[in-house]
């Protein structure tokens, strides 16, 4: 049937009936399976009208019964993942392991024996099995057993941001494309031949090292939770992992010369959209394109002596791993952006920028960027690099550099009062920003002119 998904396209698939106003999944049993499974054809309720919802539940069990038929017809080498979901789906129509053995096992141990019942009547029943229909006994004589889809939920309710629901999503999307390609096995079963096969699959996926070198840094992480949780006496198989070639494919980053910069100013300065205003203040304070587009309008502070904004943890987006909280000083183009945002401001959001105050708005914010810095064959994580250059070329001192971009211990402020760290890390930014002058129009001057102001006045240091 075809399943309209707009005035323009449609989809074509096989296995969709409505019966009312919910969509069934049918799927046609091969002719030499038909006596396996007793009837002609599968159906199953898919529990939705909505027909984006059906089609993918439905291409999902497609593939499962697919994997499953060619099992049972041993007609091909299944991958680990199809070898489980057959099983688990196998599993899934008997109640317990001599069920599966009376119907299963019992019958191919017959058909093998023949004439000589006496070699293959002492025989482990596993002998006669196919890889699906072994995963199936397992899993039937081991319903409580660990699985990888199980693994998870330790991570989720011991780790410190186990309430991020942003950092969590993130998380659990590394931890199910891992189980999507190794099959939900036995927690522990899973070895480091287990791990190697995932760097293979995401290398001819086309992903860089480094990209696999951060998954598997969260994987560890989440097996390292369980293993502690559940006092496992195992190794964790994702330490120490090595990858070929790693680091050979990095692309050196393209970082922004001081013309390029001008540039940037020029062309977005009079531009009052979000994605102009997060430039801006990317520039001037080499704060991460996240960081900006989750600021909330209490953590940008202009009623103050040293006009600033506060970088913290917030319900939509959370610090990158390498950062920390803290107070970075408004100058330059950033603080006249700052001034733009909150003056073009409705009142009605507690967010500087709502549209980017949801789940995953950060991705969004840095893709709506990276758009707008494409003519200059950059990103939005240029201007945290060209910060860093600048800073280090200013002759600024590293312990100020990094309380700027949020890496080092972050106890300075103890010890010289968040005022004065204030001031000194803003006279060391006005060392490196980027003259404007006679560049501004008529229409958005660089002034040090009032605007009003939403920040928290507070006594800082």
């Amino acid at each position: 049937m075809i399943v309209k998904l707009g005035y323009a396209l449609s989809i074509k698939t096989n296995y969709l009936q409505k019966r009312g106003n919910v969509w069934q999944f049918v799927m046609r049993i091969p002719t030499e399976l038909v006596s396996h499974y007793g009837r002609q054809s599968l159906r199953k309720s898919l529990r939705t009208s909505d027909e984006l919802e059906a089609m993918r539940k439905a291409e999902r069990l497609a593939r499962t019964y697919k994997a499953e038929f060619a099992a049972l017809s041993q007609d091909r080498s299944l991958t680990p993942s199809e070898t489980i979901e057959a099983a688990s789906r196998m599993a899934e129509r008997y109640q317990d392991p001599d069920s599966f053995v009376d119907a299963v096992a019992e019958p191919k141990r017959q058909a093998y024996a023949g004439q000589c019942w006496e070699t293959y009547e002492h025989a482990p029943v596993e002998e006669f099995l196919t890889p699906v229909e072994q995963e199936t006994l397992k899993r039937l004589q081991n319903p409580q057993e660990l699985r990888l889809s199980g693994v998870f939920t330790y991570y989720e309710q011991h780790h410190t941001k186990g309430n991020d629901p942003q950092f969590i999503e993130r998380c659990r999307r590394y931890w199910s494309q891992f189980v999507g390609v190794t099959g939900d096995i036995s927690f522990a079963d899973l070895k480091r031949s287990h791990v190697r096969s995932y760097i293979d699959h995401r290398l001819a996926d086309g992903m860089a090292t480094g990209t696999v070198r951060r998954e598997l840094n969260q994987l560890r992480a989440i097996a390292q939770t369980c293993i502690t949780e559940t006092e496992a006496n195992r190794s964790n198989p994702f330490r120490s992992v090595s990858i070929q070639n790693e680091g050979k494919d990095a692309k050196d980053k393209k970082v922004p010369s001081d013309t390029e910069l001008r540039e940037i100013v020029v062309k977005f300065l009079d531009d009052p959209s979000p994605t102009a205003l997060i430039i801006l203040m990317q520039l001037e304070t080499g704060a991460s394109v996240g960081e900006i587009s989750g600021l909330k309008l209490a953590d940008v502070v202009l009623d103050h002596e040293t006009p600033h904004i506060d970088l913290k943890d917030n319900e939509w987006r959370t610090l990158k791993n390498d950062c920390r909280p803290r107070f970075v000083p408004l100058v330059g183009v950033a603080l006249h952006a700052a001034r733009q945002a909150i003056a073009s401001h409705r009142g009605k959001h507690e967010w500087l920028f709502p549209n980017y105050a949801k789940p995953r708005g950060n991705d969004s914010a840095s893709a709506a960027v990276n758009k707008r810095l494409r003519p200059w064959g950059l990103t939005s994580h240029s201007f945290r690099h060209a910060m860093k250059d600048r800073l280090r070329n200013a002759d600024v001192t590293k312990d100020i550099r990094d309380e700027i971009q949020g890496h080092g211990a972050g106890d300075m402020d103890d010890t010289y009062g968040i005022g004065r760290m204030l001031k000194r890390k803003q006279g060391d930014l006005l060392k490196v920003v980027i003259p404007v002058g006679d560049l501004t129009t008529g229409s958005s001057p660089l002034s040090q002119k009032k605007s009003p102001t939403y920040g928290v006045n507070r006594e800082l240091g």
